[in-house]
């Protein structure tokens, strides 16, 4: 018998039909759909062990961990938001579905910018820590991405203990994600002007005079 999904949600059958971007078939039995991986062919795994190594396989290669750090009129100045996404073409997309009906969370949508590029995404801590965390765990990657993981699930842990929450707590974070992906090489804002802004923000605090009546 093969497994069969049946992956869209109310929301995600909204959305695709709203966009206009309902022009293939993503309610599917494995065993109807192959994965096309450079020439070579490979069926998606039946069984739910060999499944989850193969998606952990497919993540290694088209998922990433990423942290964004941008500015924003909170705590410090700046928000740490990190999230889990694996790319896909459209013609292949049912595989993201795949991701999203196994980890029970996050959502798939388009690649902003690129309509032909889907992506999975999951942005939400606690999914993070509870469900995909624990996943890659138990069905680990290797290499580079392994290291990425890592510093991701210590990142991950320390927002959800509410560490940066603390100056001492938040430059920590920061030190850690721009260890992350080449040392932050790619990143809108240098470490320097991060840390450099939390530096004038604690002075400003500190210069600001307290008003008649405050304790």
């Amino acid at each position: 018998m093969a497994i069969c999904w049946n992956p869209c949600s109310e929301k995600d059958e909204e959305y695709h039909t709203r966009n206009g971007k309902k022009d293939y078939d993503i309610s599917m039995t494995i065993s109807d759909k192959v994965l096309i991986a450079g020439n070579q062919q490979e069926r998606v795994p039946r069984d739910p062990e060999n499944l989850h190594y193969y998606l952990t396989g497919f993540a290694d290669g088209e998922g990433s961990f990423t942290i964004t750090i941008h500015r924003h009129p909170v705590r410090f100045g700046w928000v740490i938001d990190p999230m889990f996404q694996v790319y896909q073409h459209k013609d292949n997309a049912f595989i993201l579905y795949i991701f999203k009906k196994e980890l029970q969370c996050g959502y798939v949508s388009e690649k902003g910018g690129n309509p032909s590029c889907f992506v999975y995404c999951v942005d939400k801590i606690q999914q993070l820590k509870d469900i995909v965390i624990p996943f890659f765990e138990k069905y680990p990657l290797v290499g580079e991405k392994y290291e990425n993981f890592s510093l991701f699930r210590e990142v991950v842990n320390r927002l959800s203990e509410r560490k940066h929450f603390t100056k001492q707590g938040f430059t920590k974070i920061v030190r850690l994600c721009f260890r992350m992906n080449r040392n932050g090489k790619y990143r809108r804002n240098s470490l320097e002007t991060i840390l450099g802004s939390l530096e004038k923000s604690s002075e400003t605090i500190r210069q600001t005079p307290l008003k008649t009546g405050m304790i």
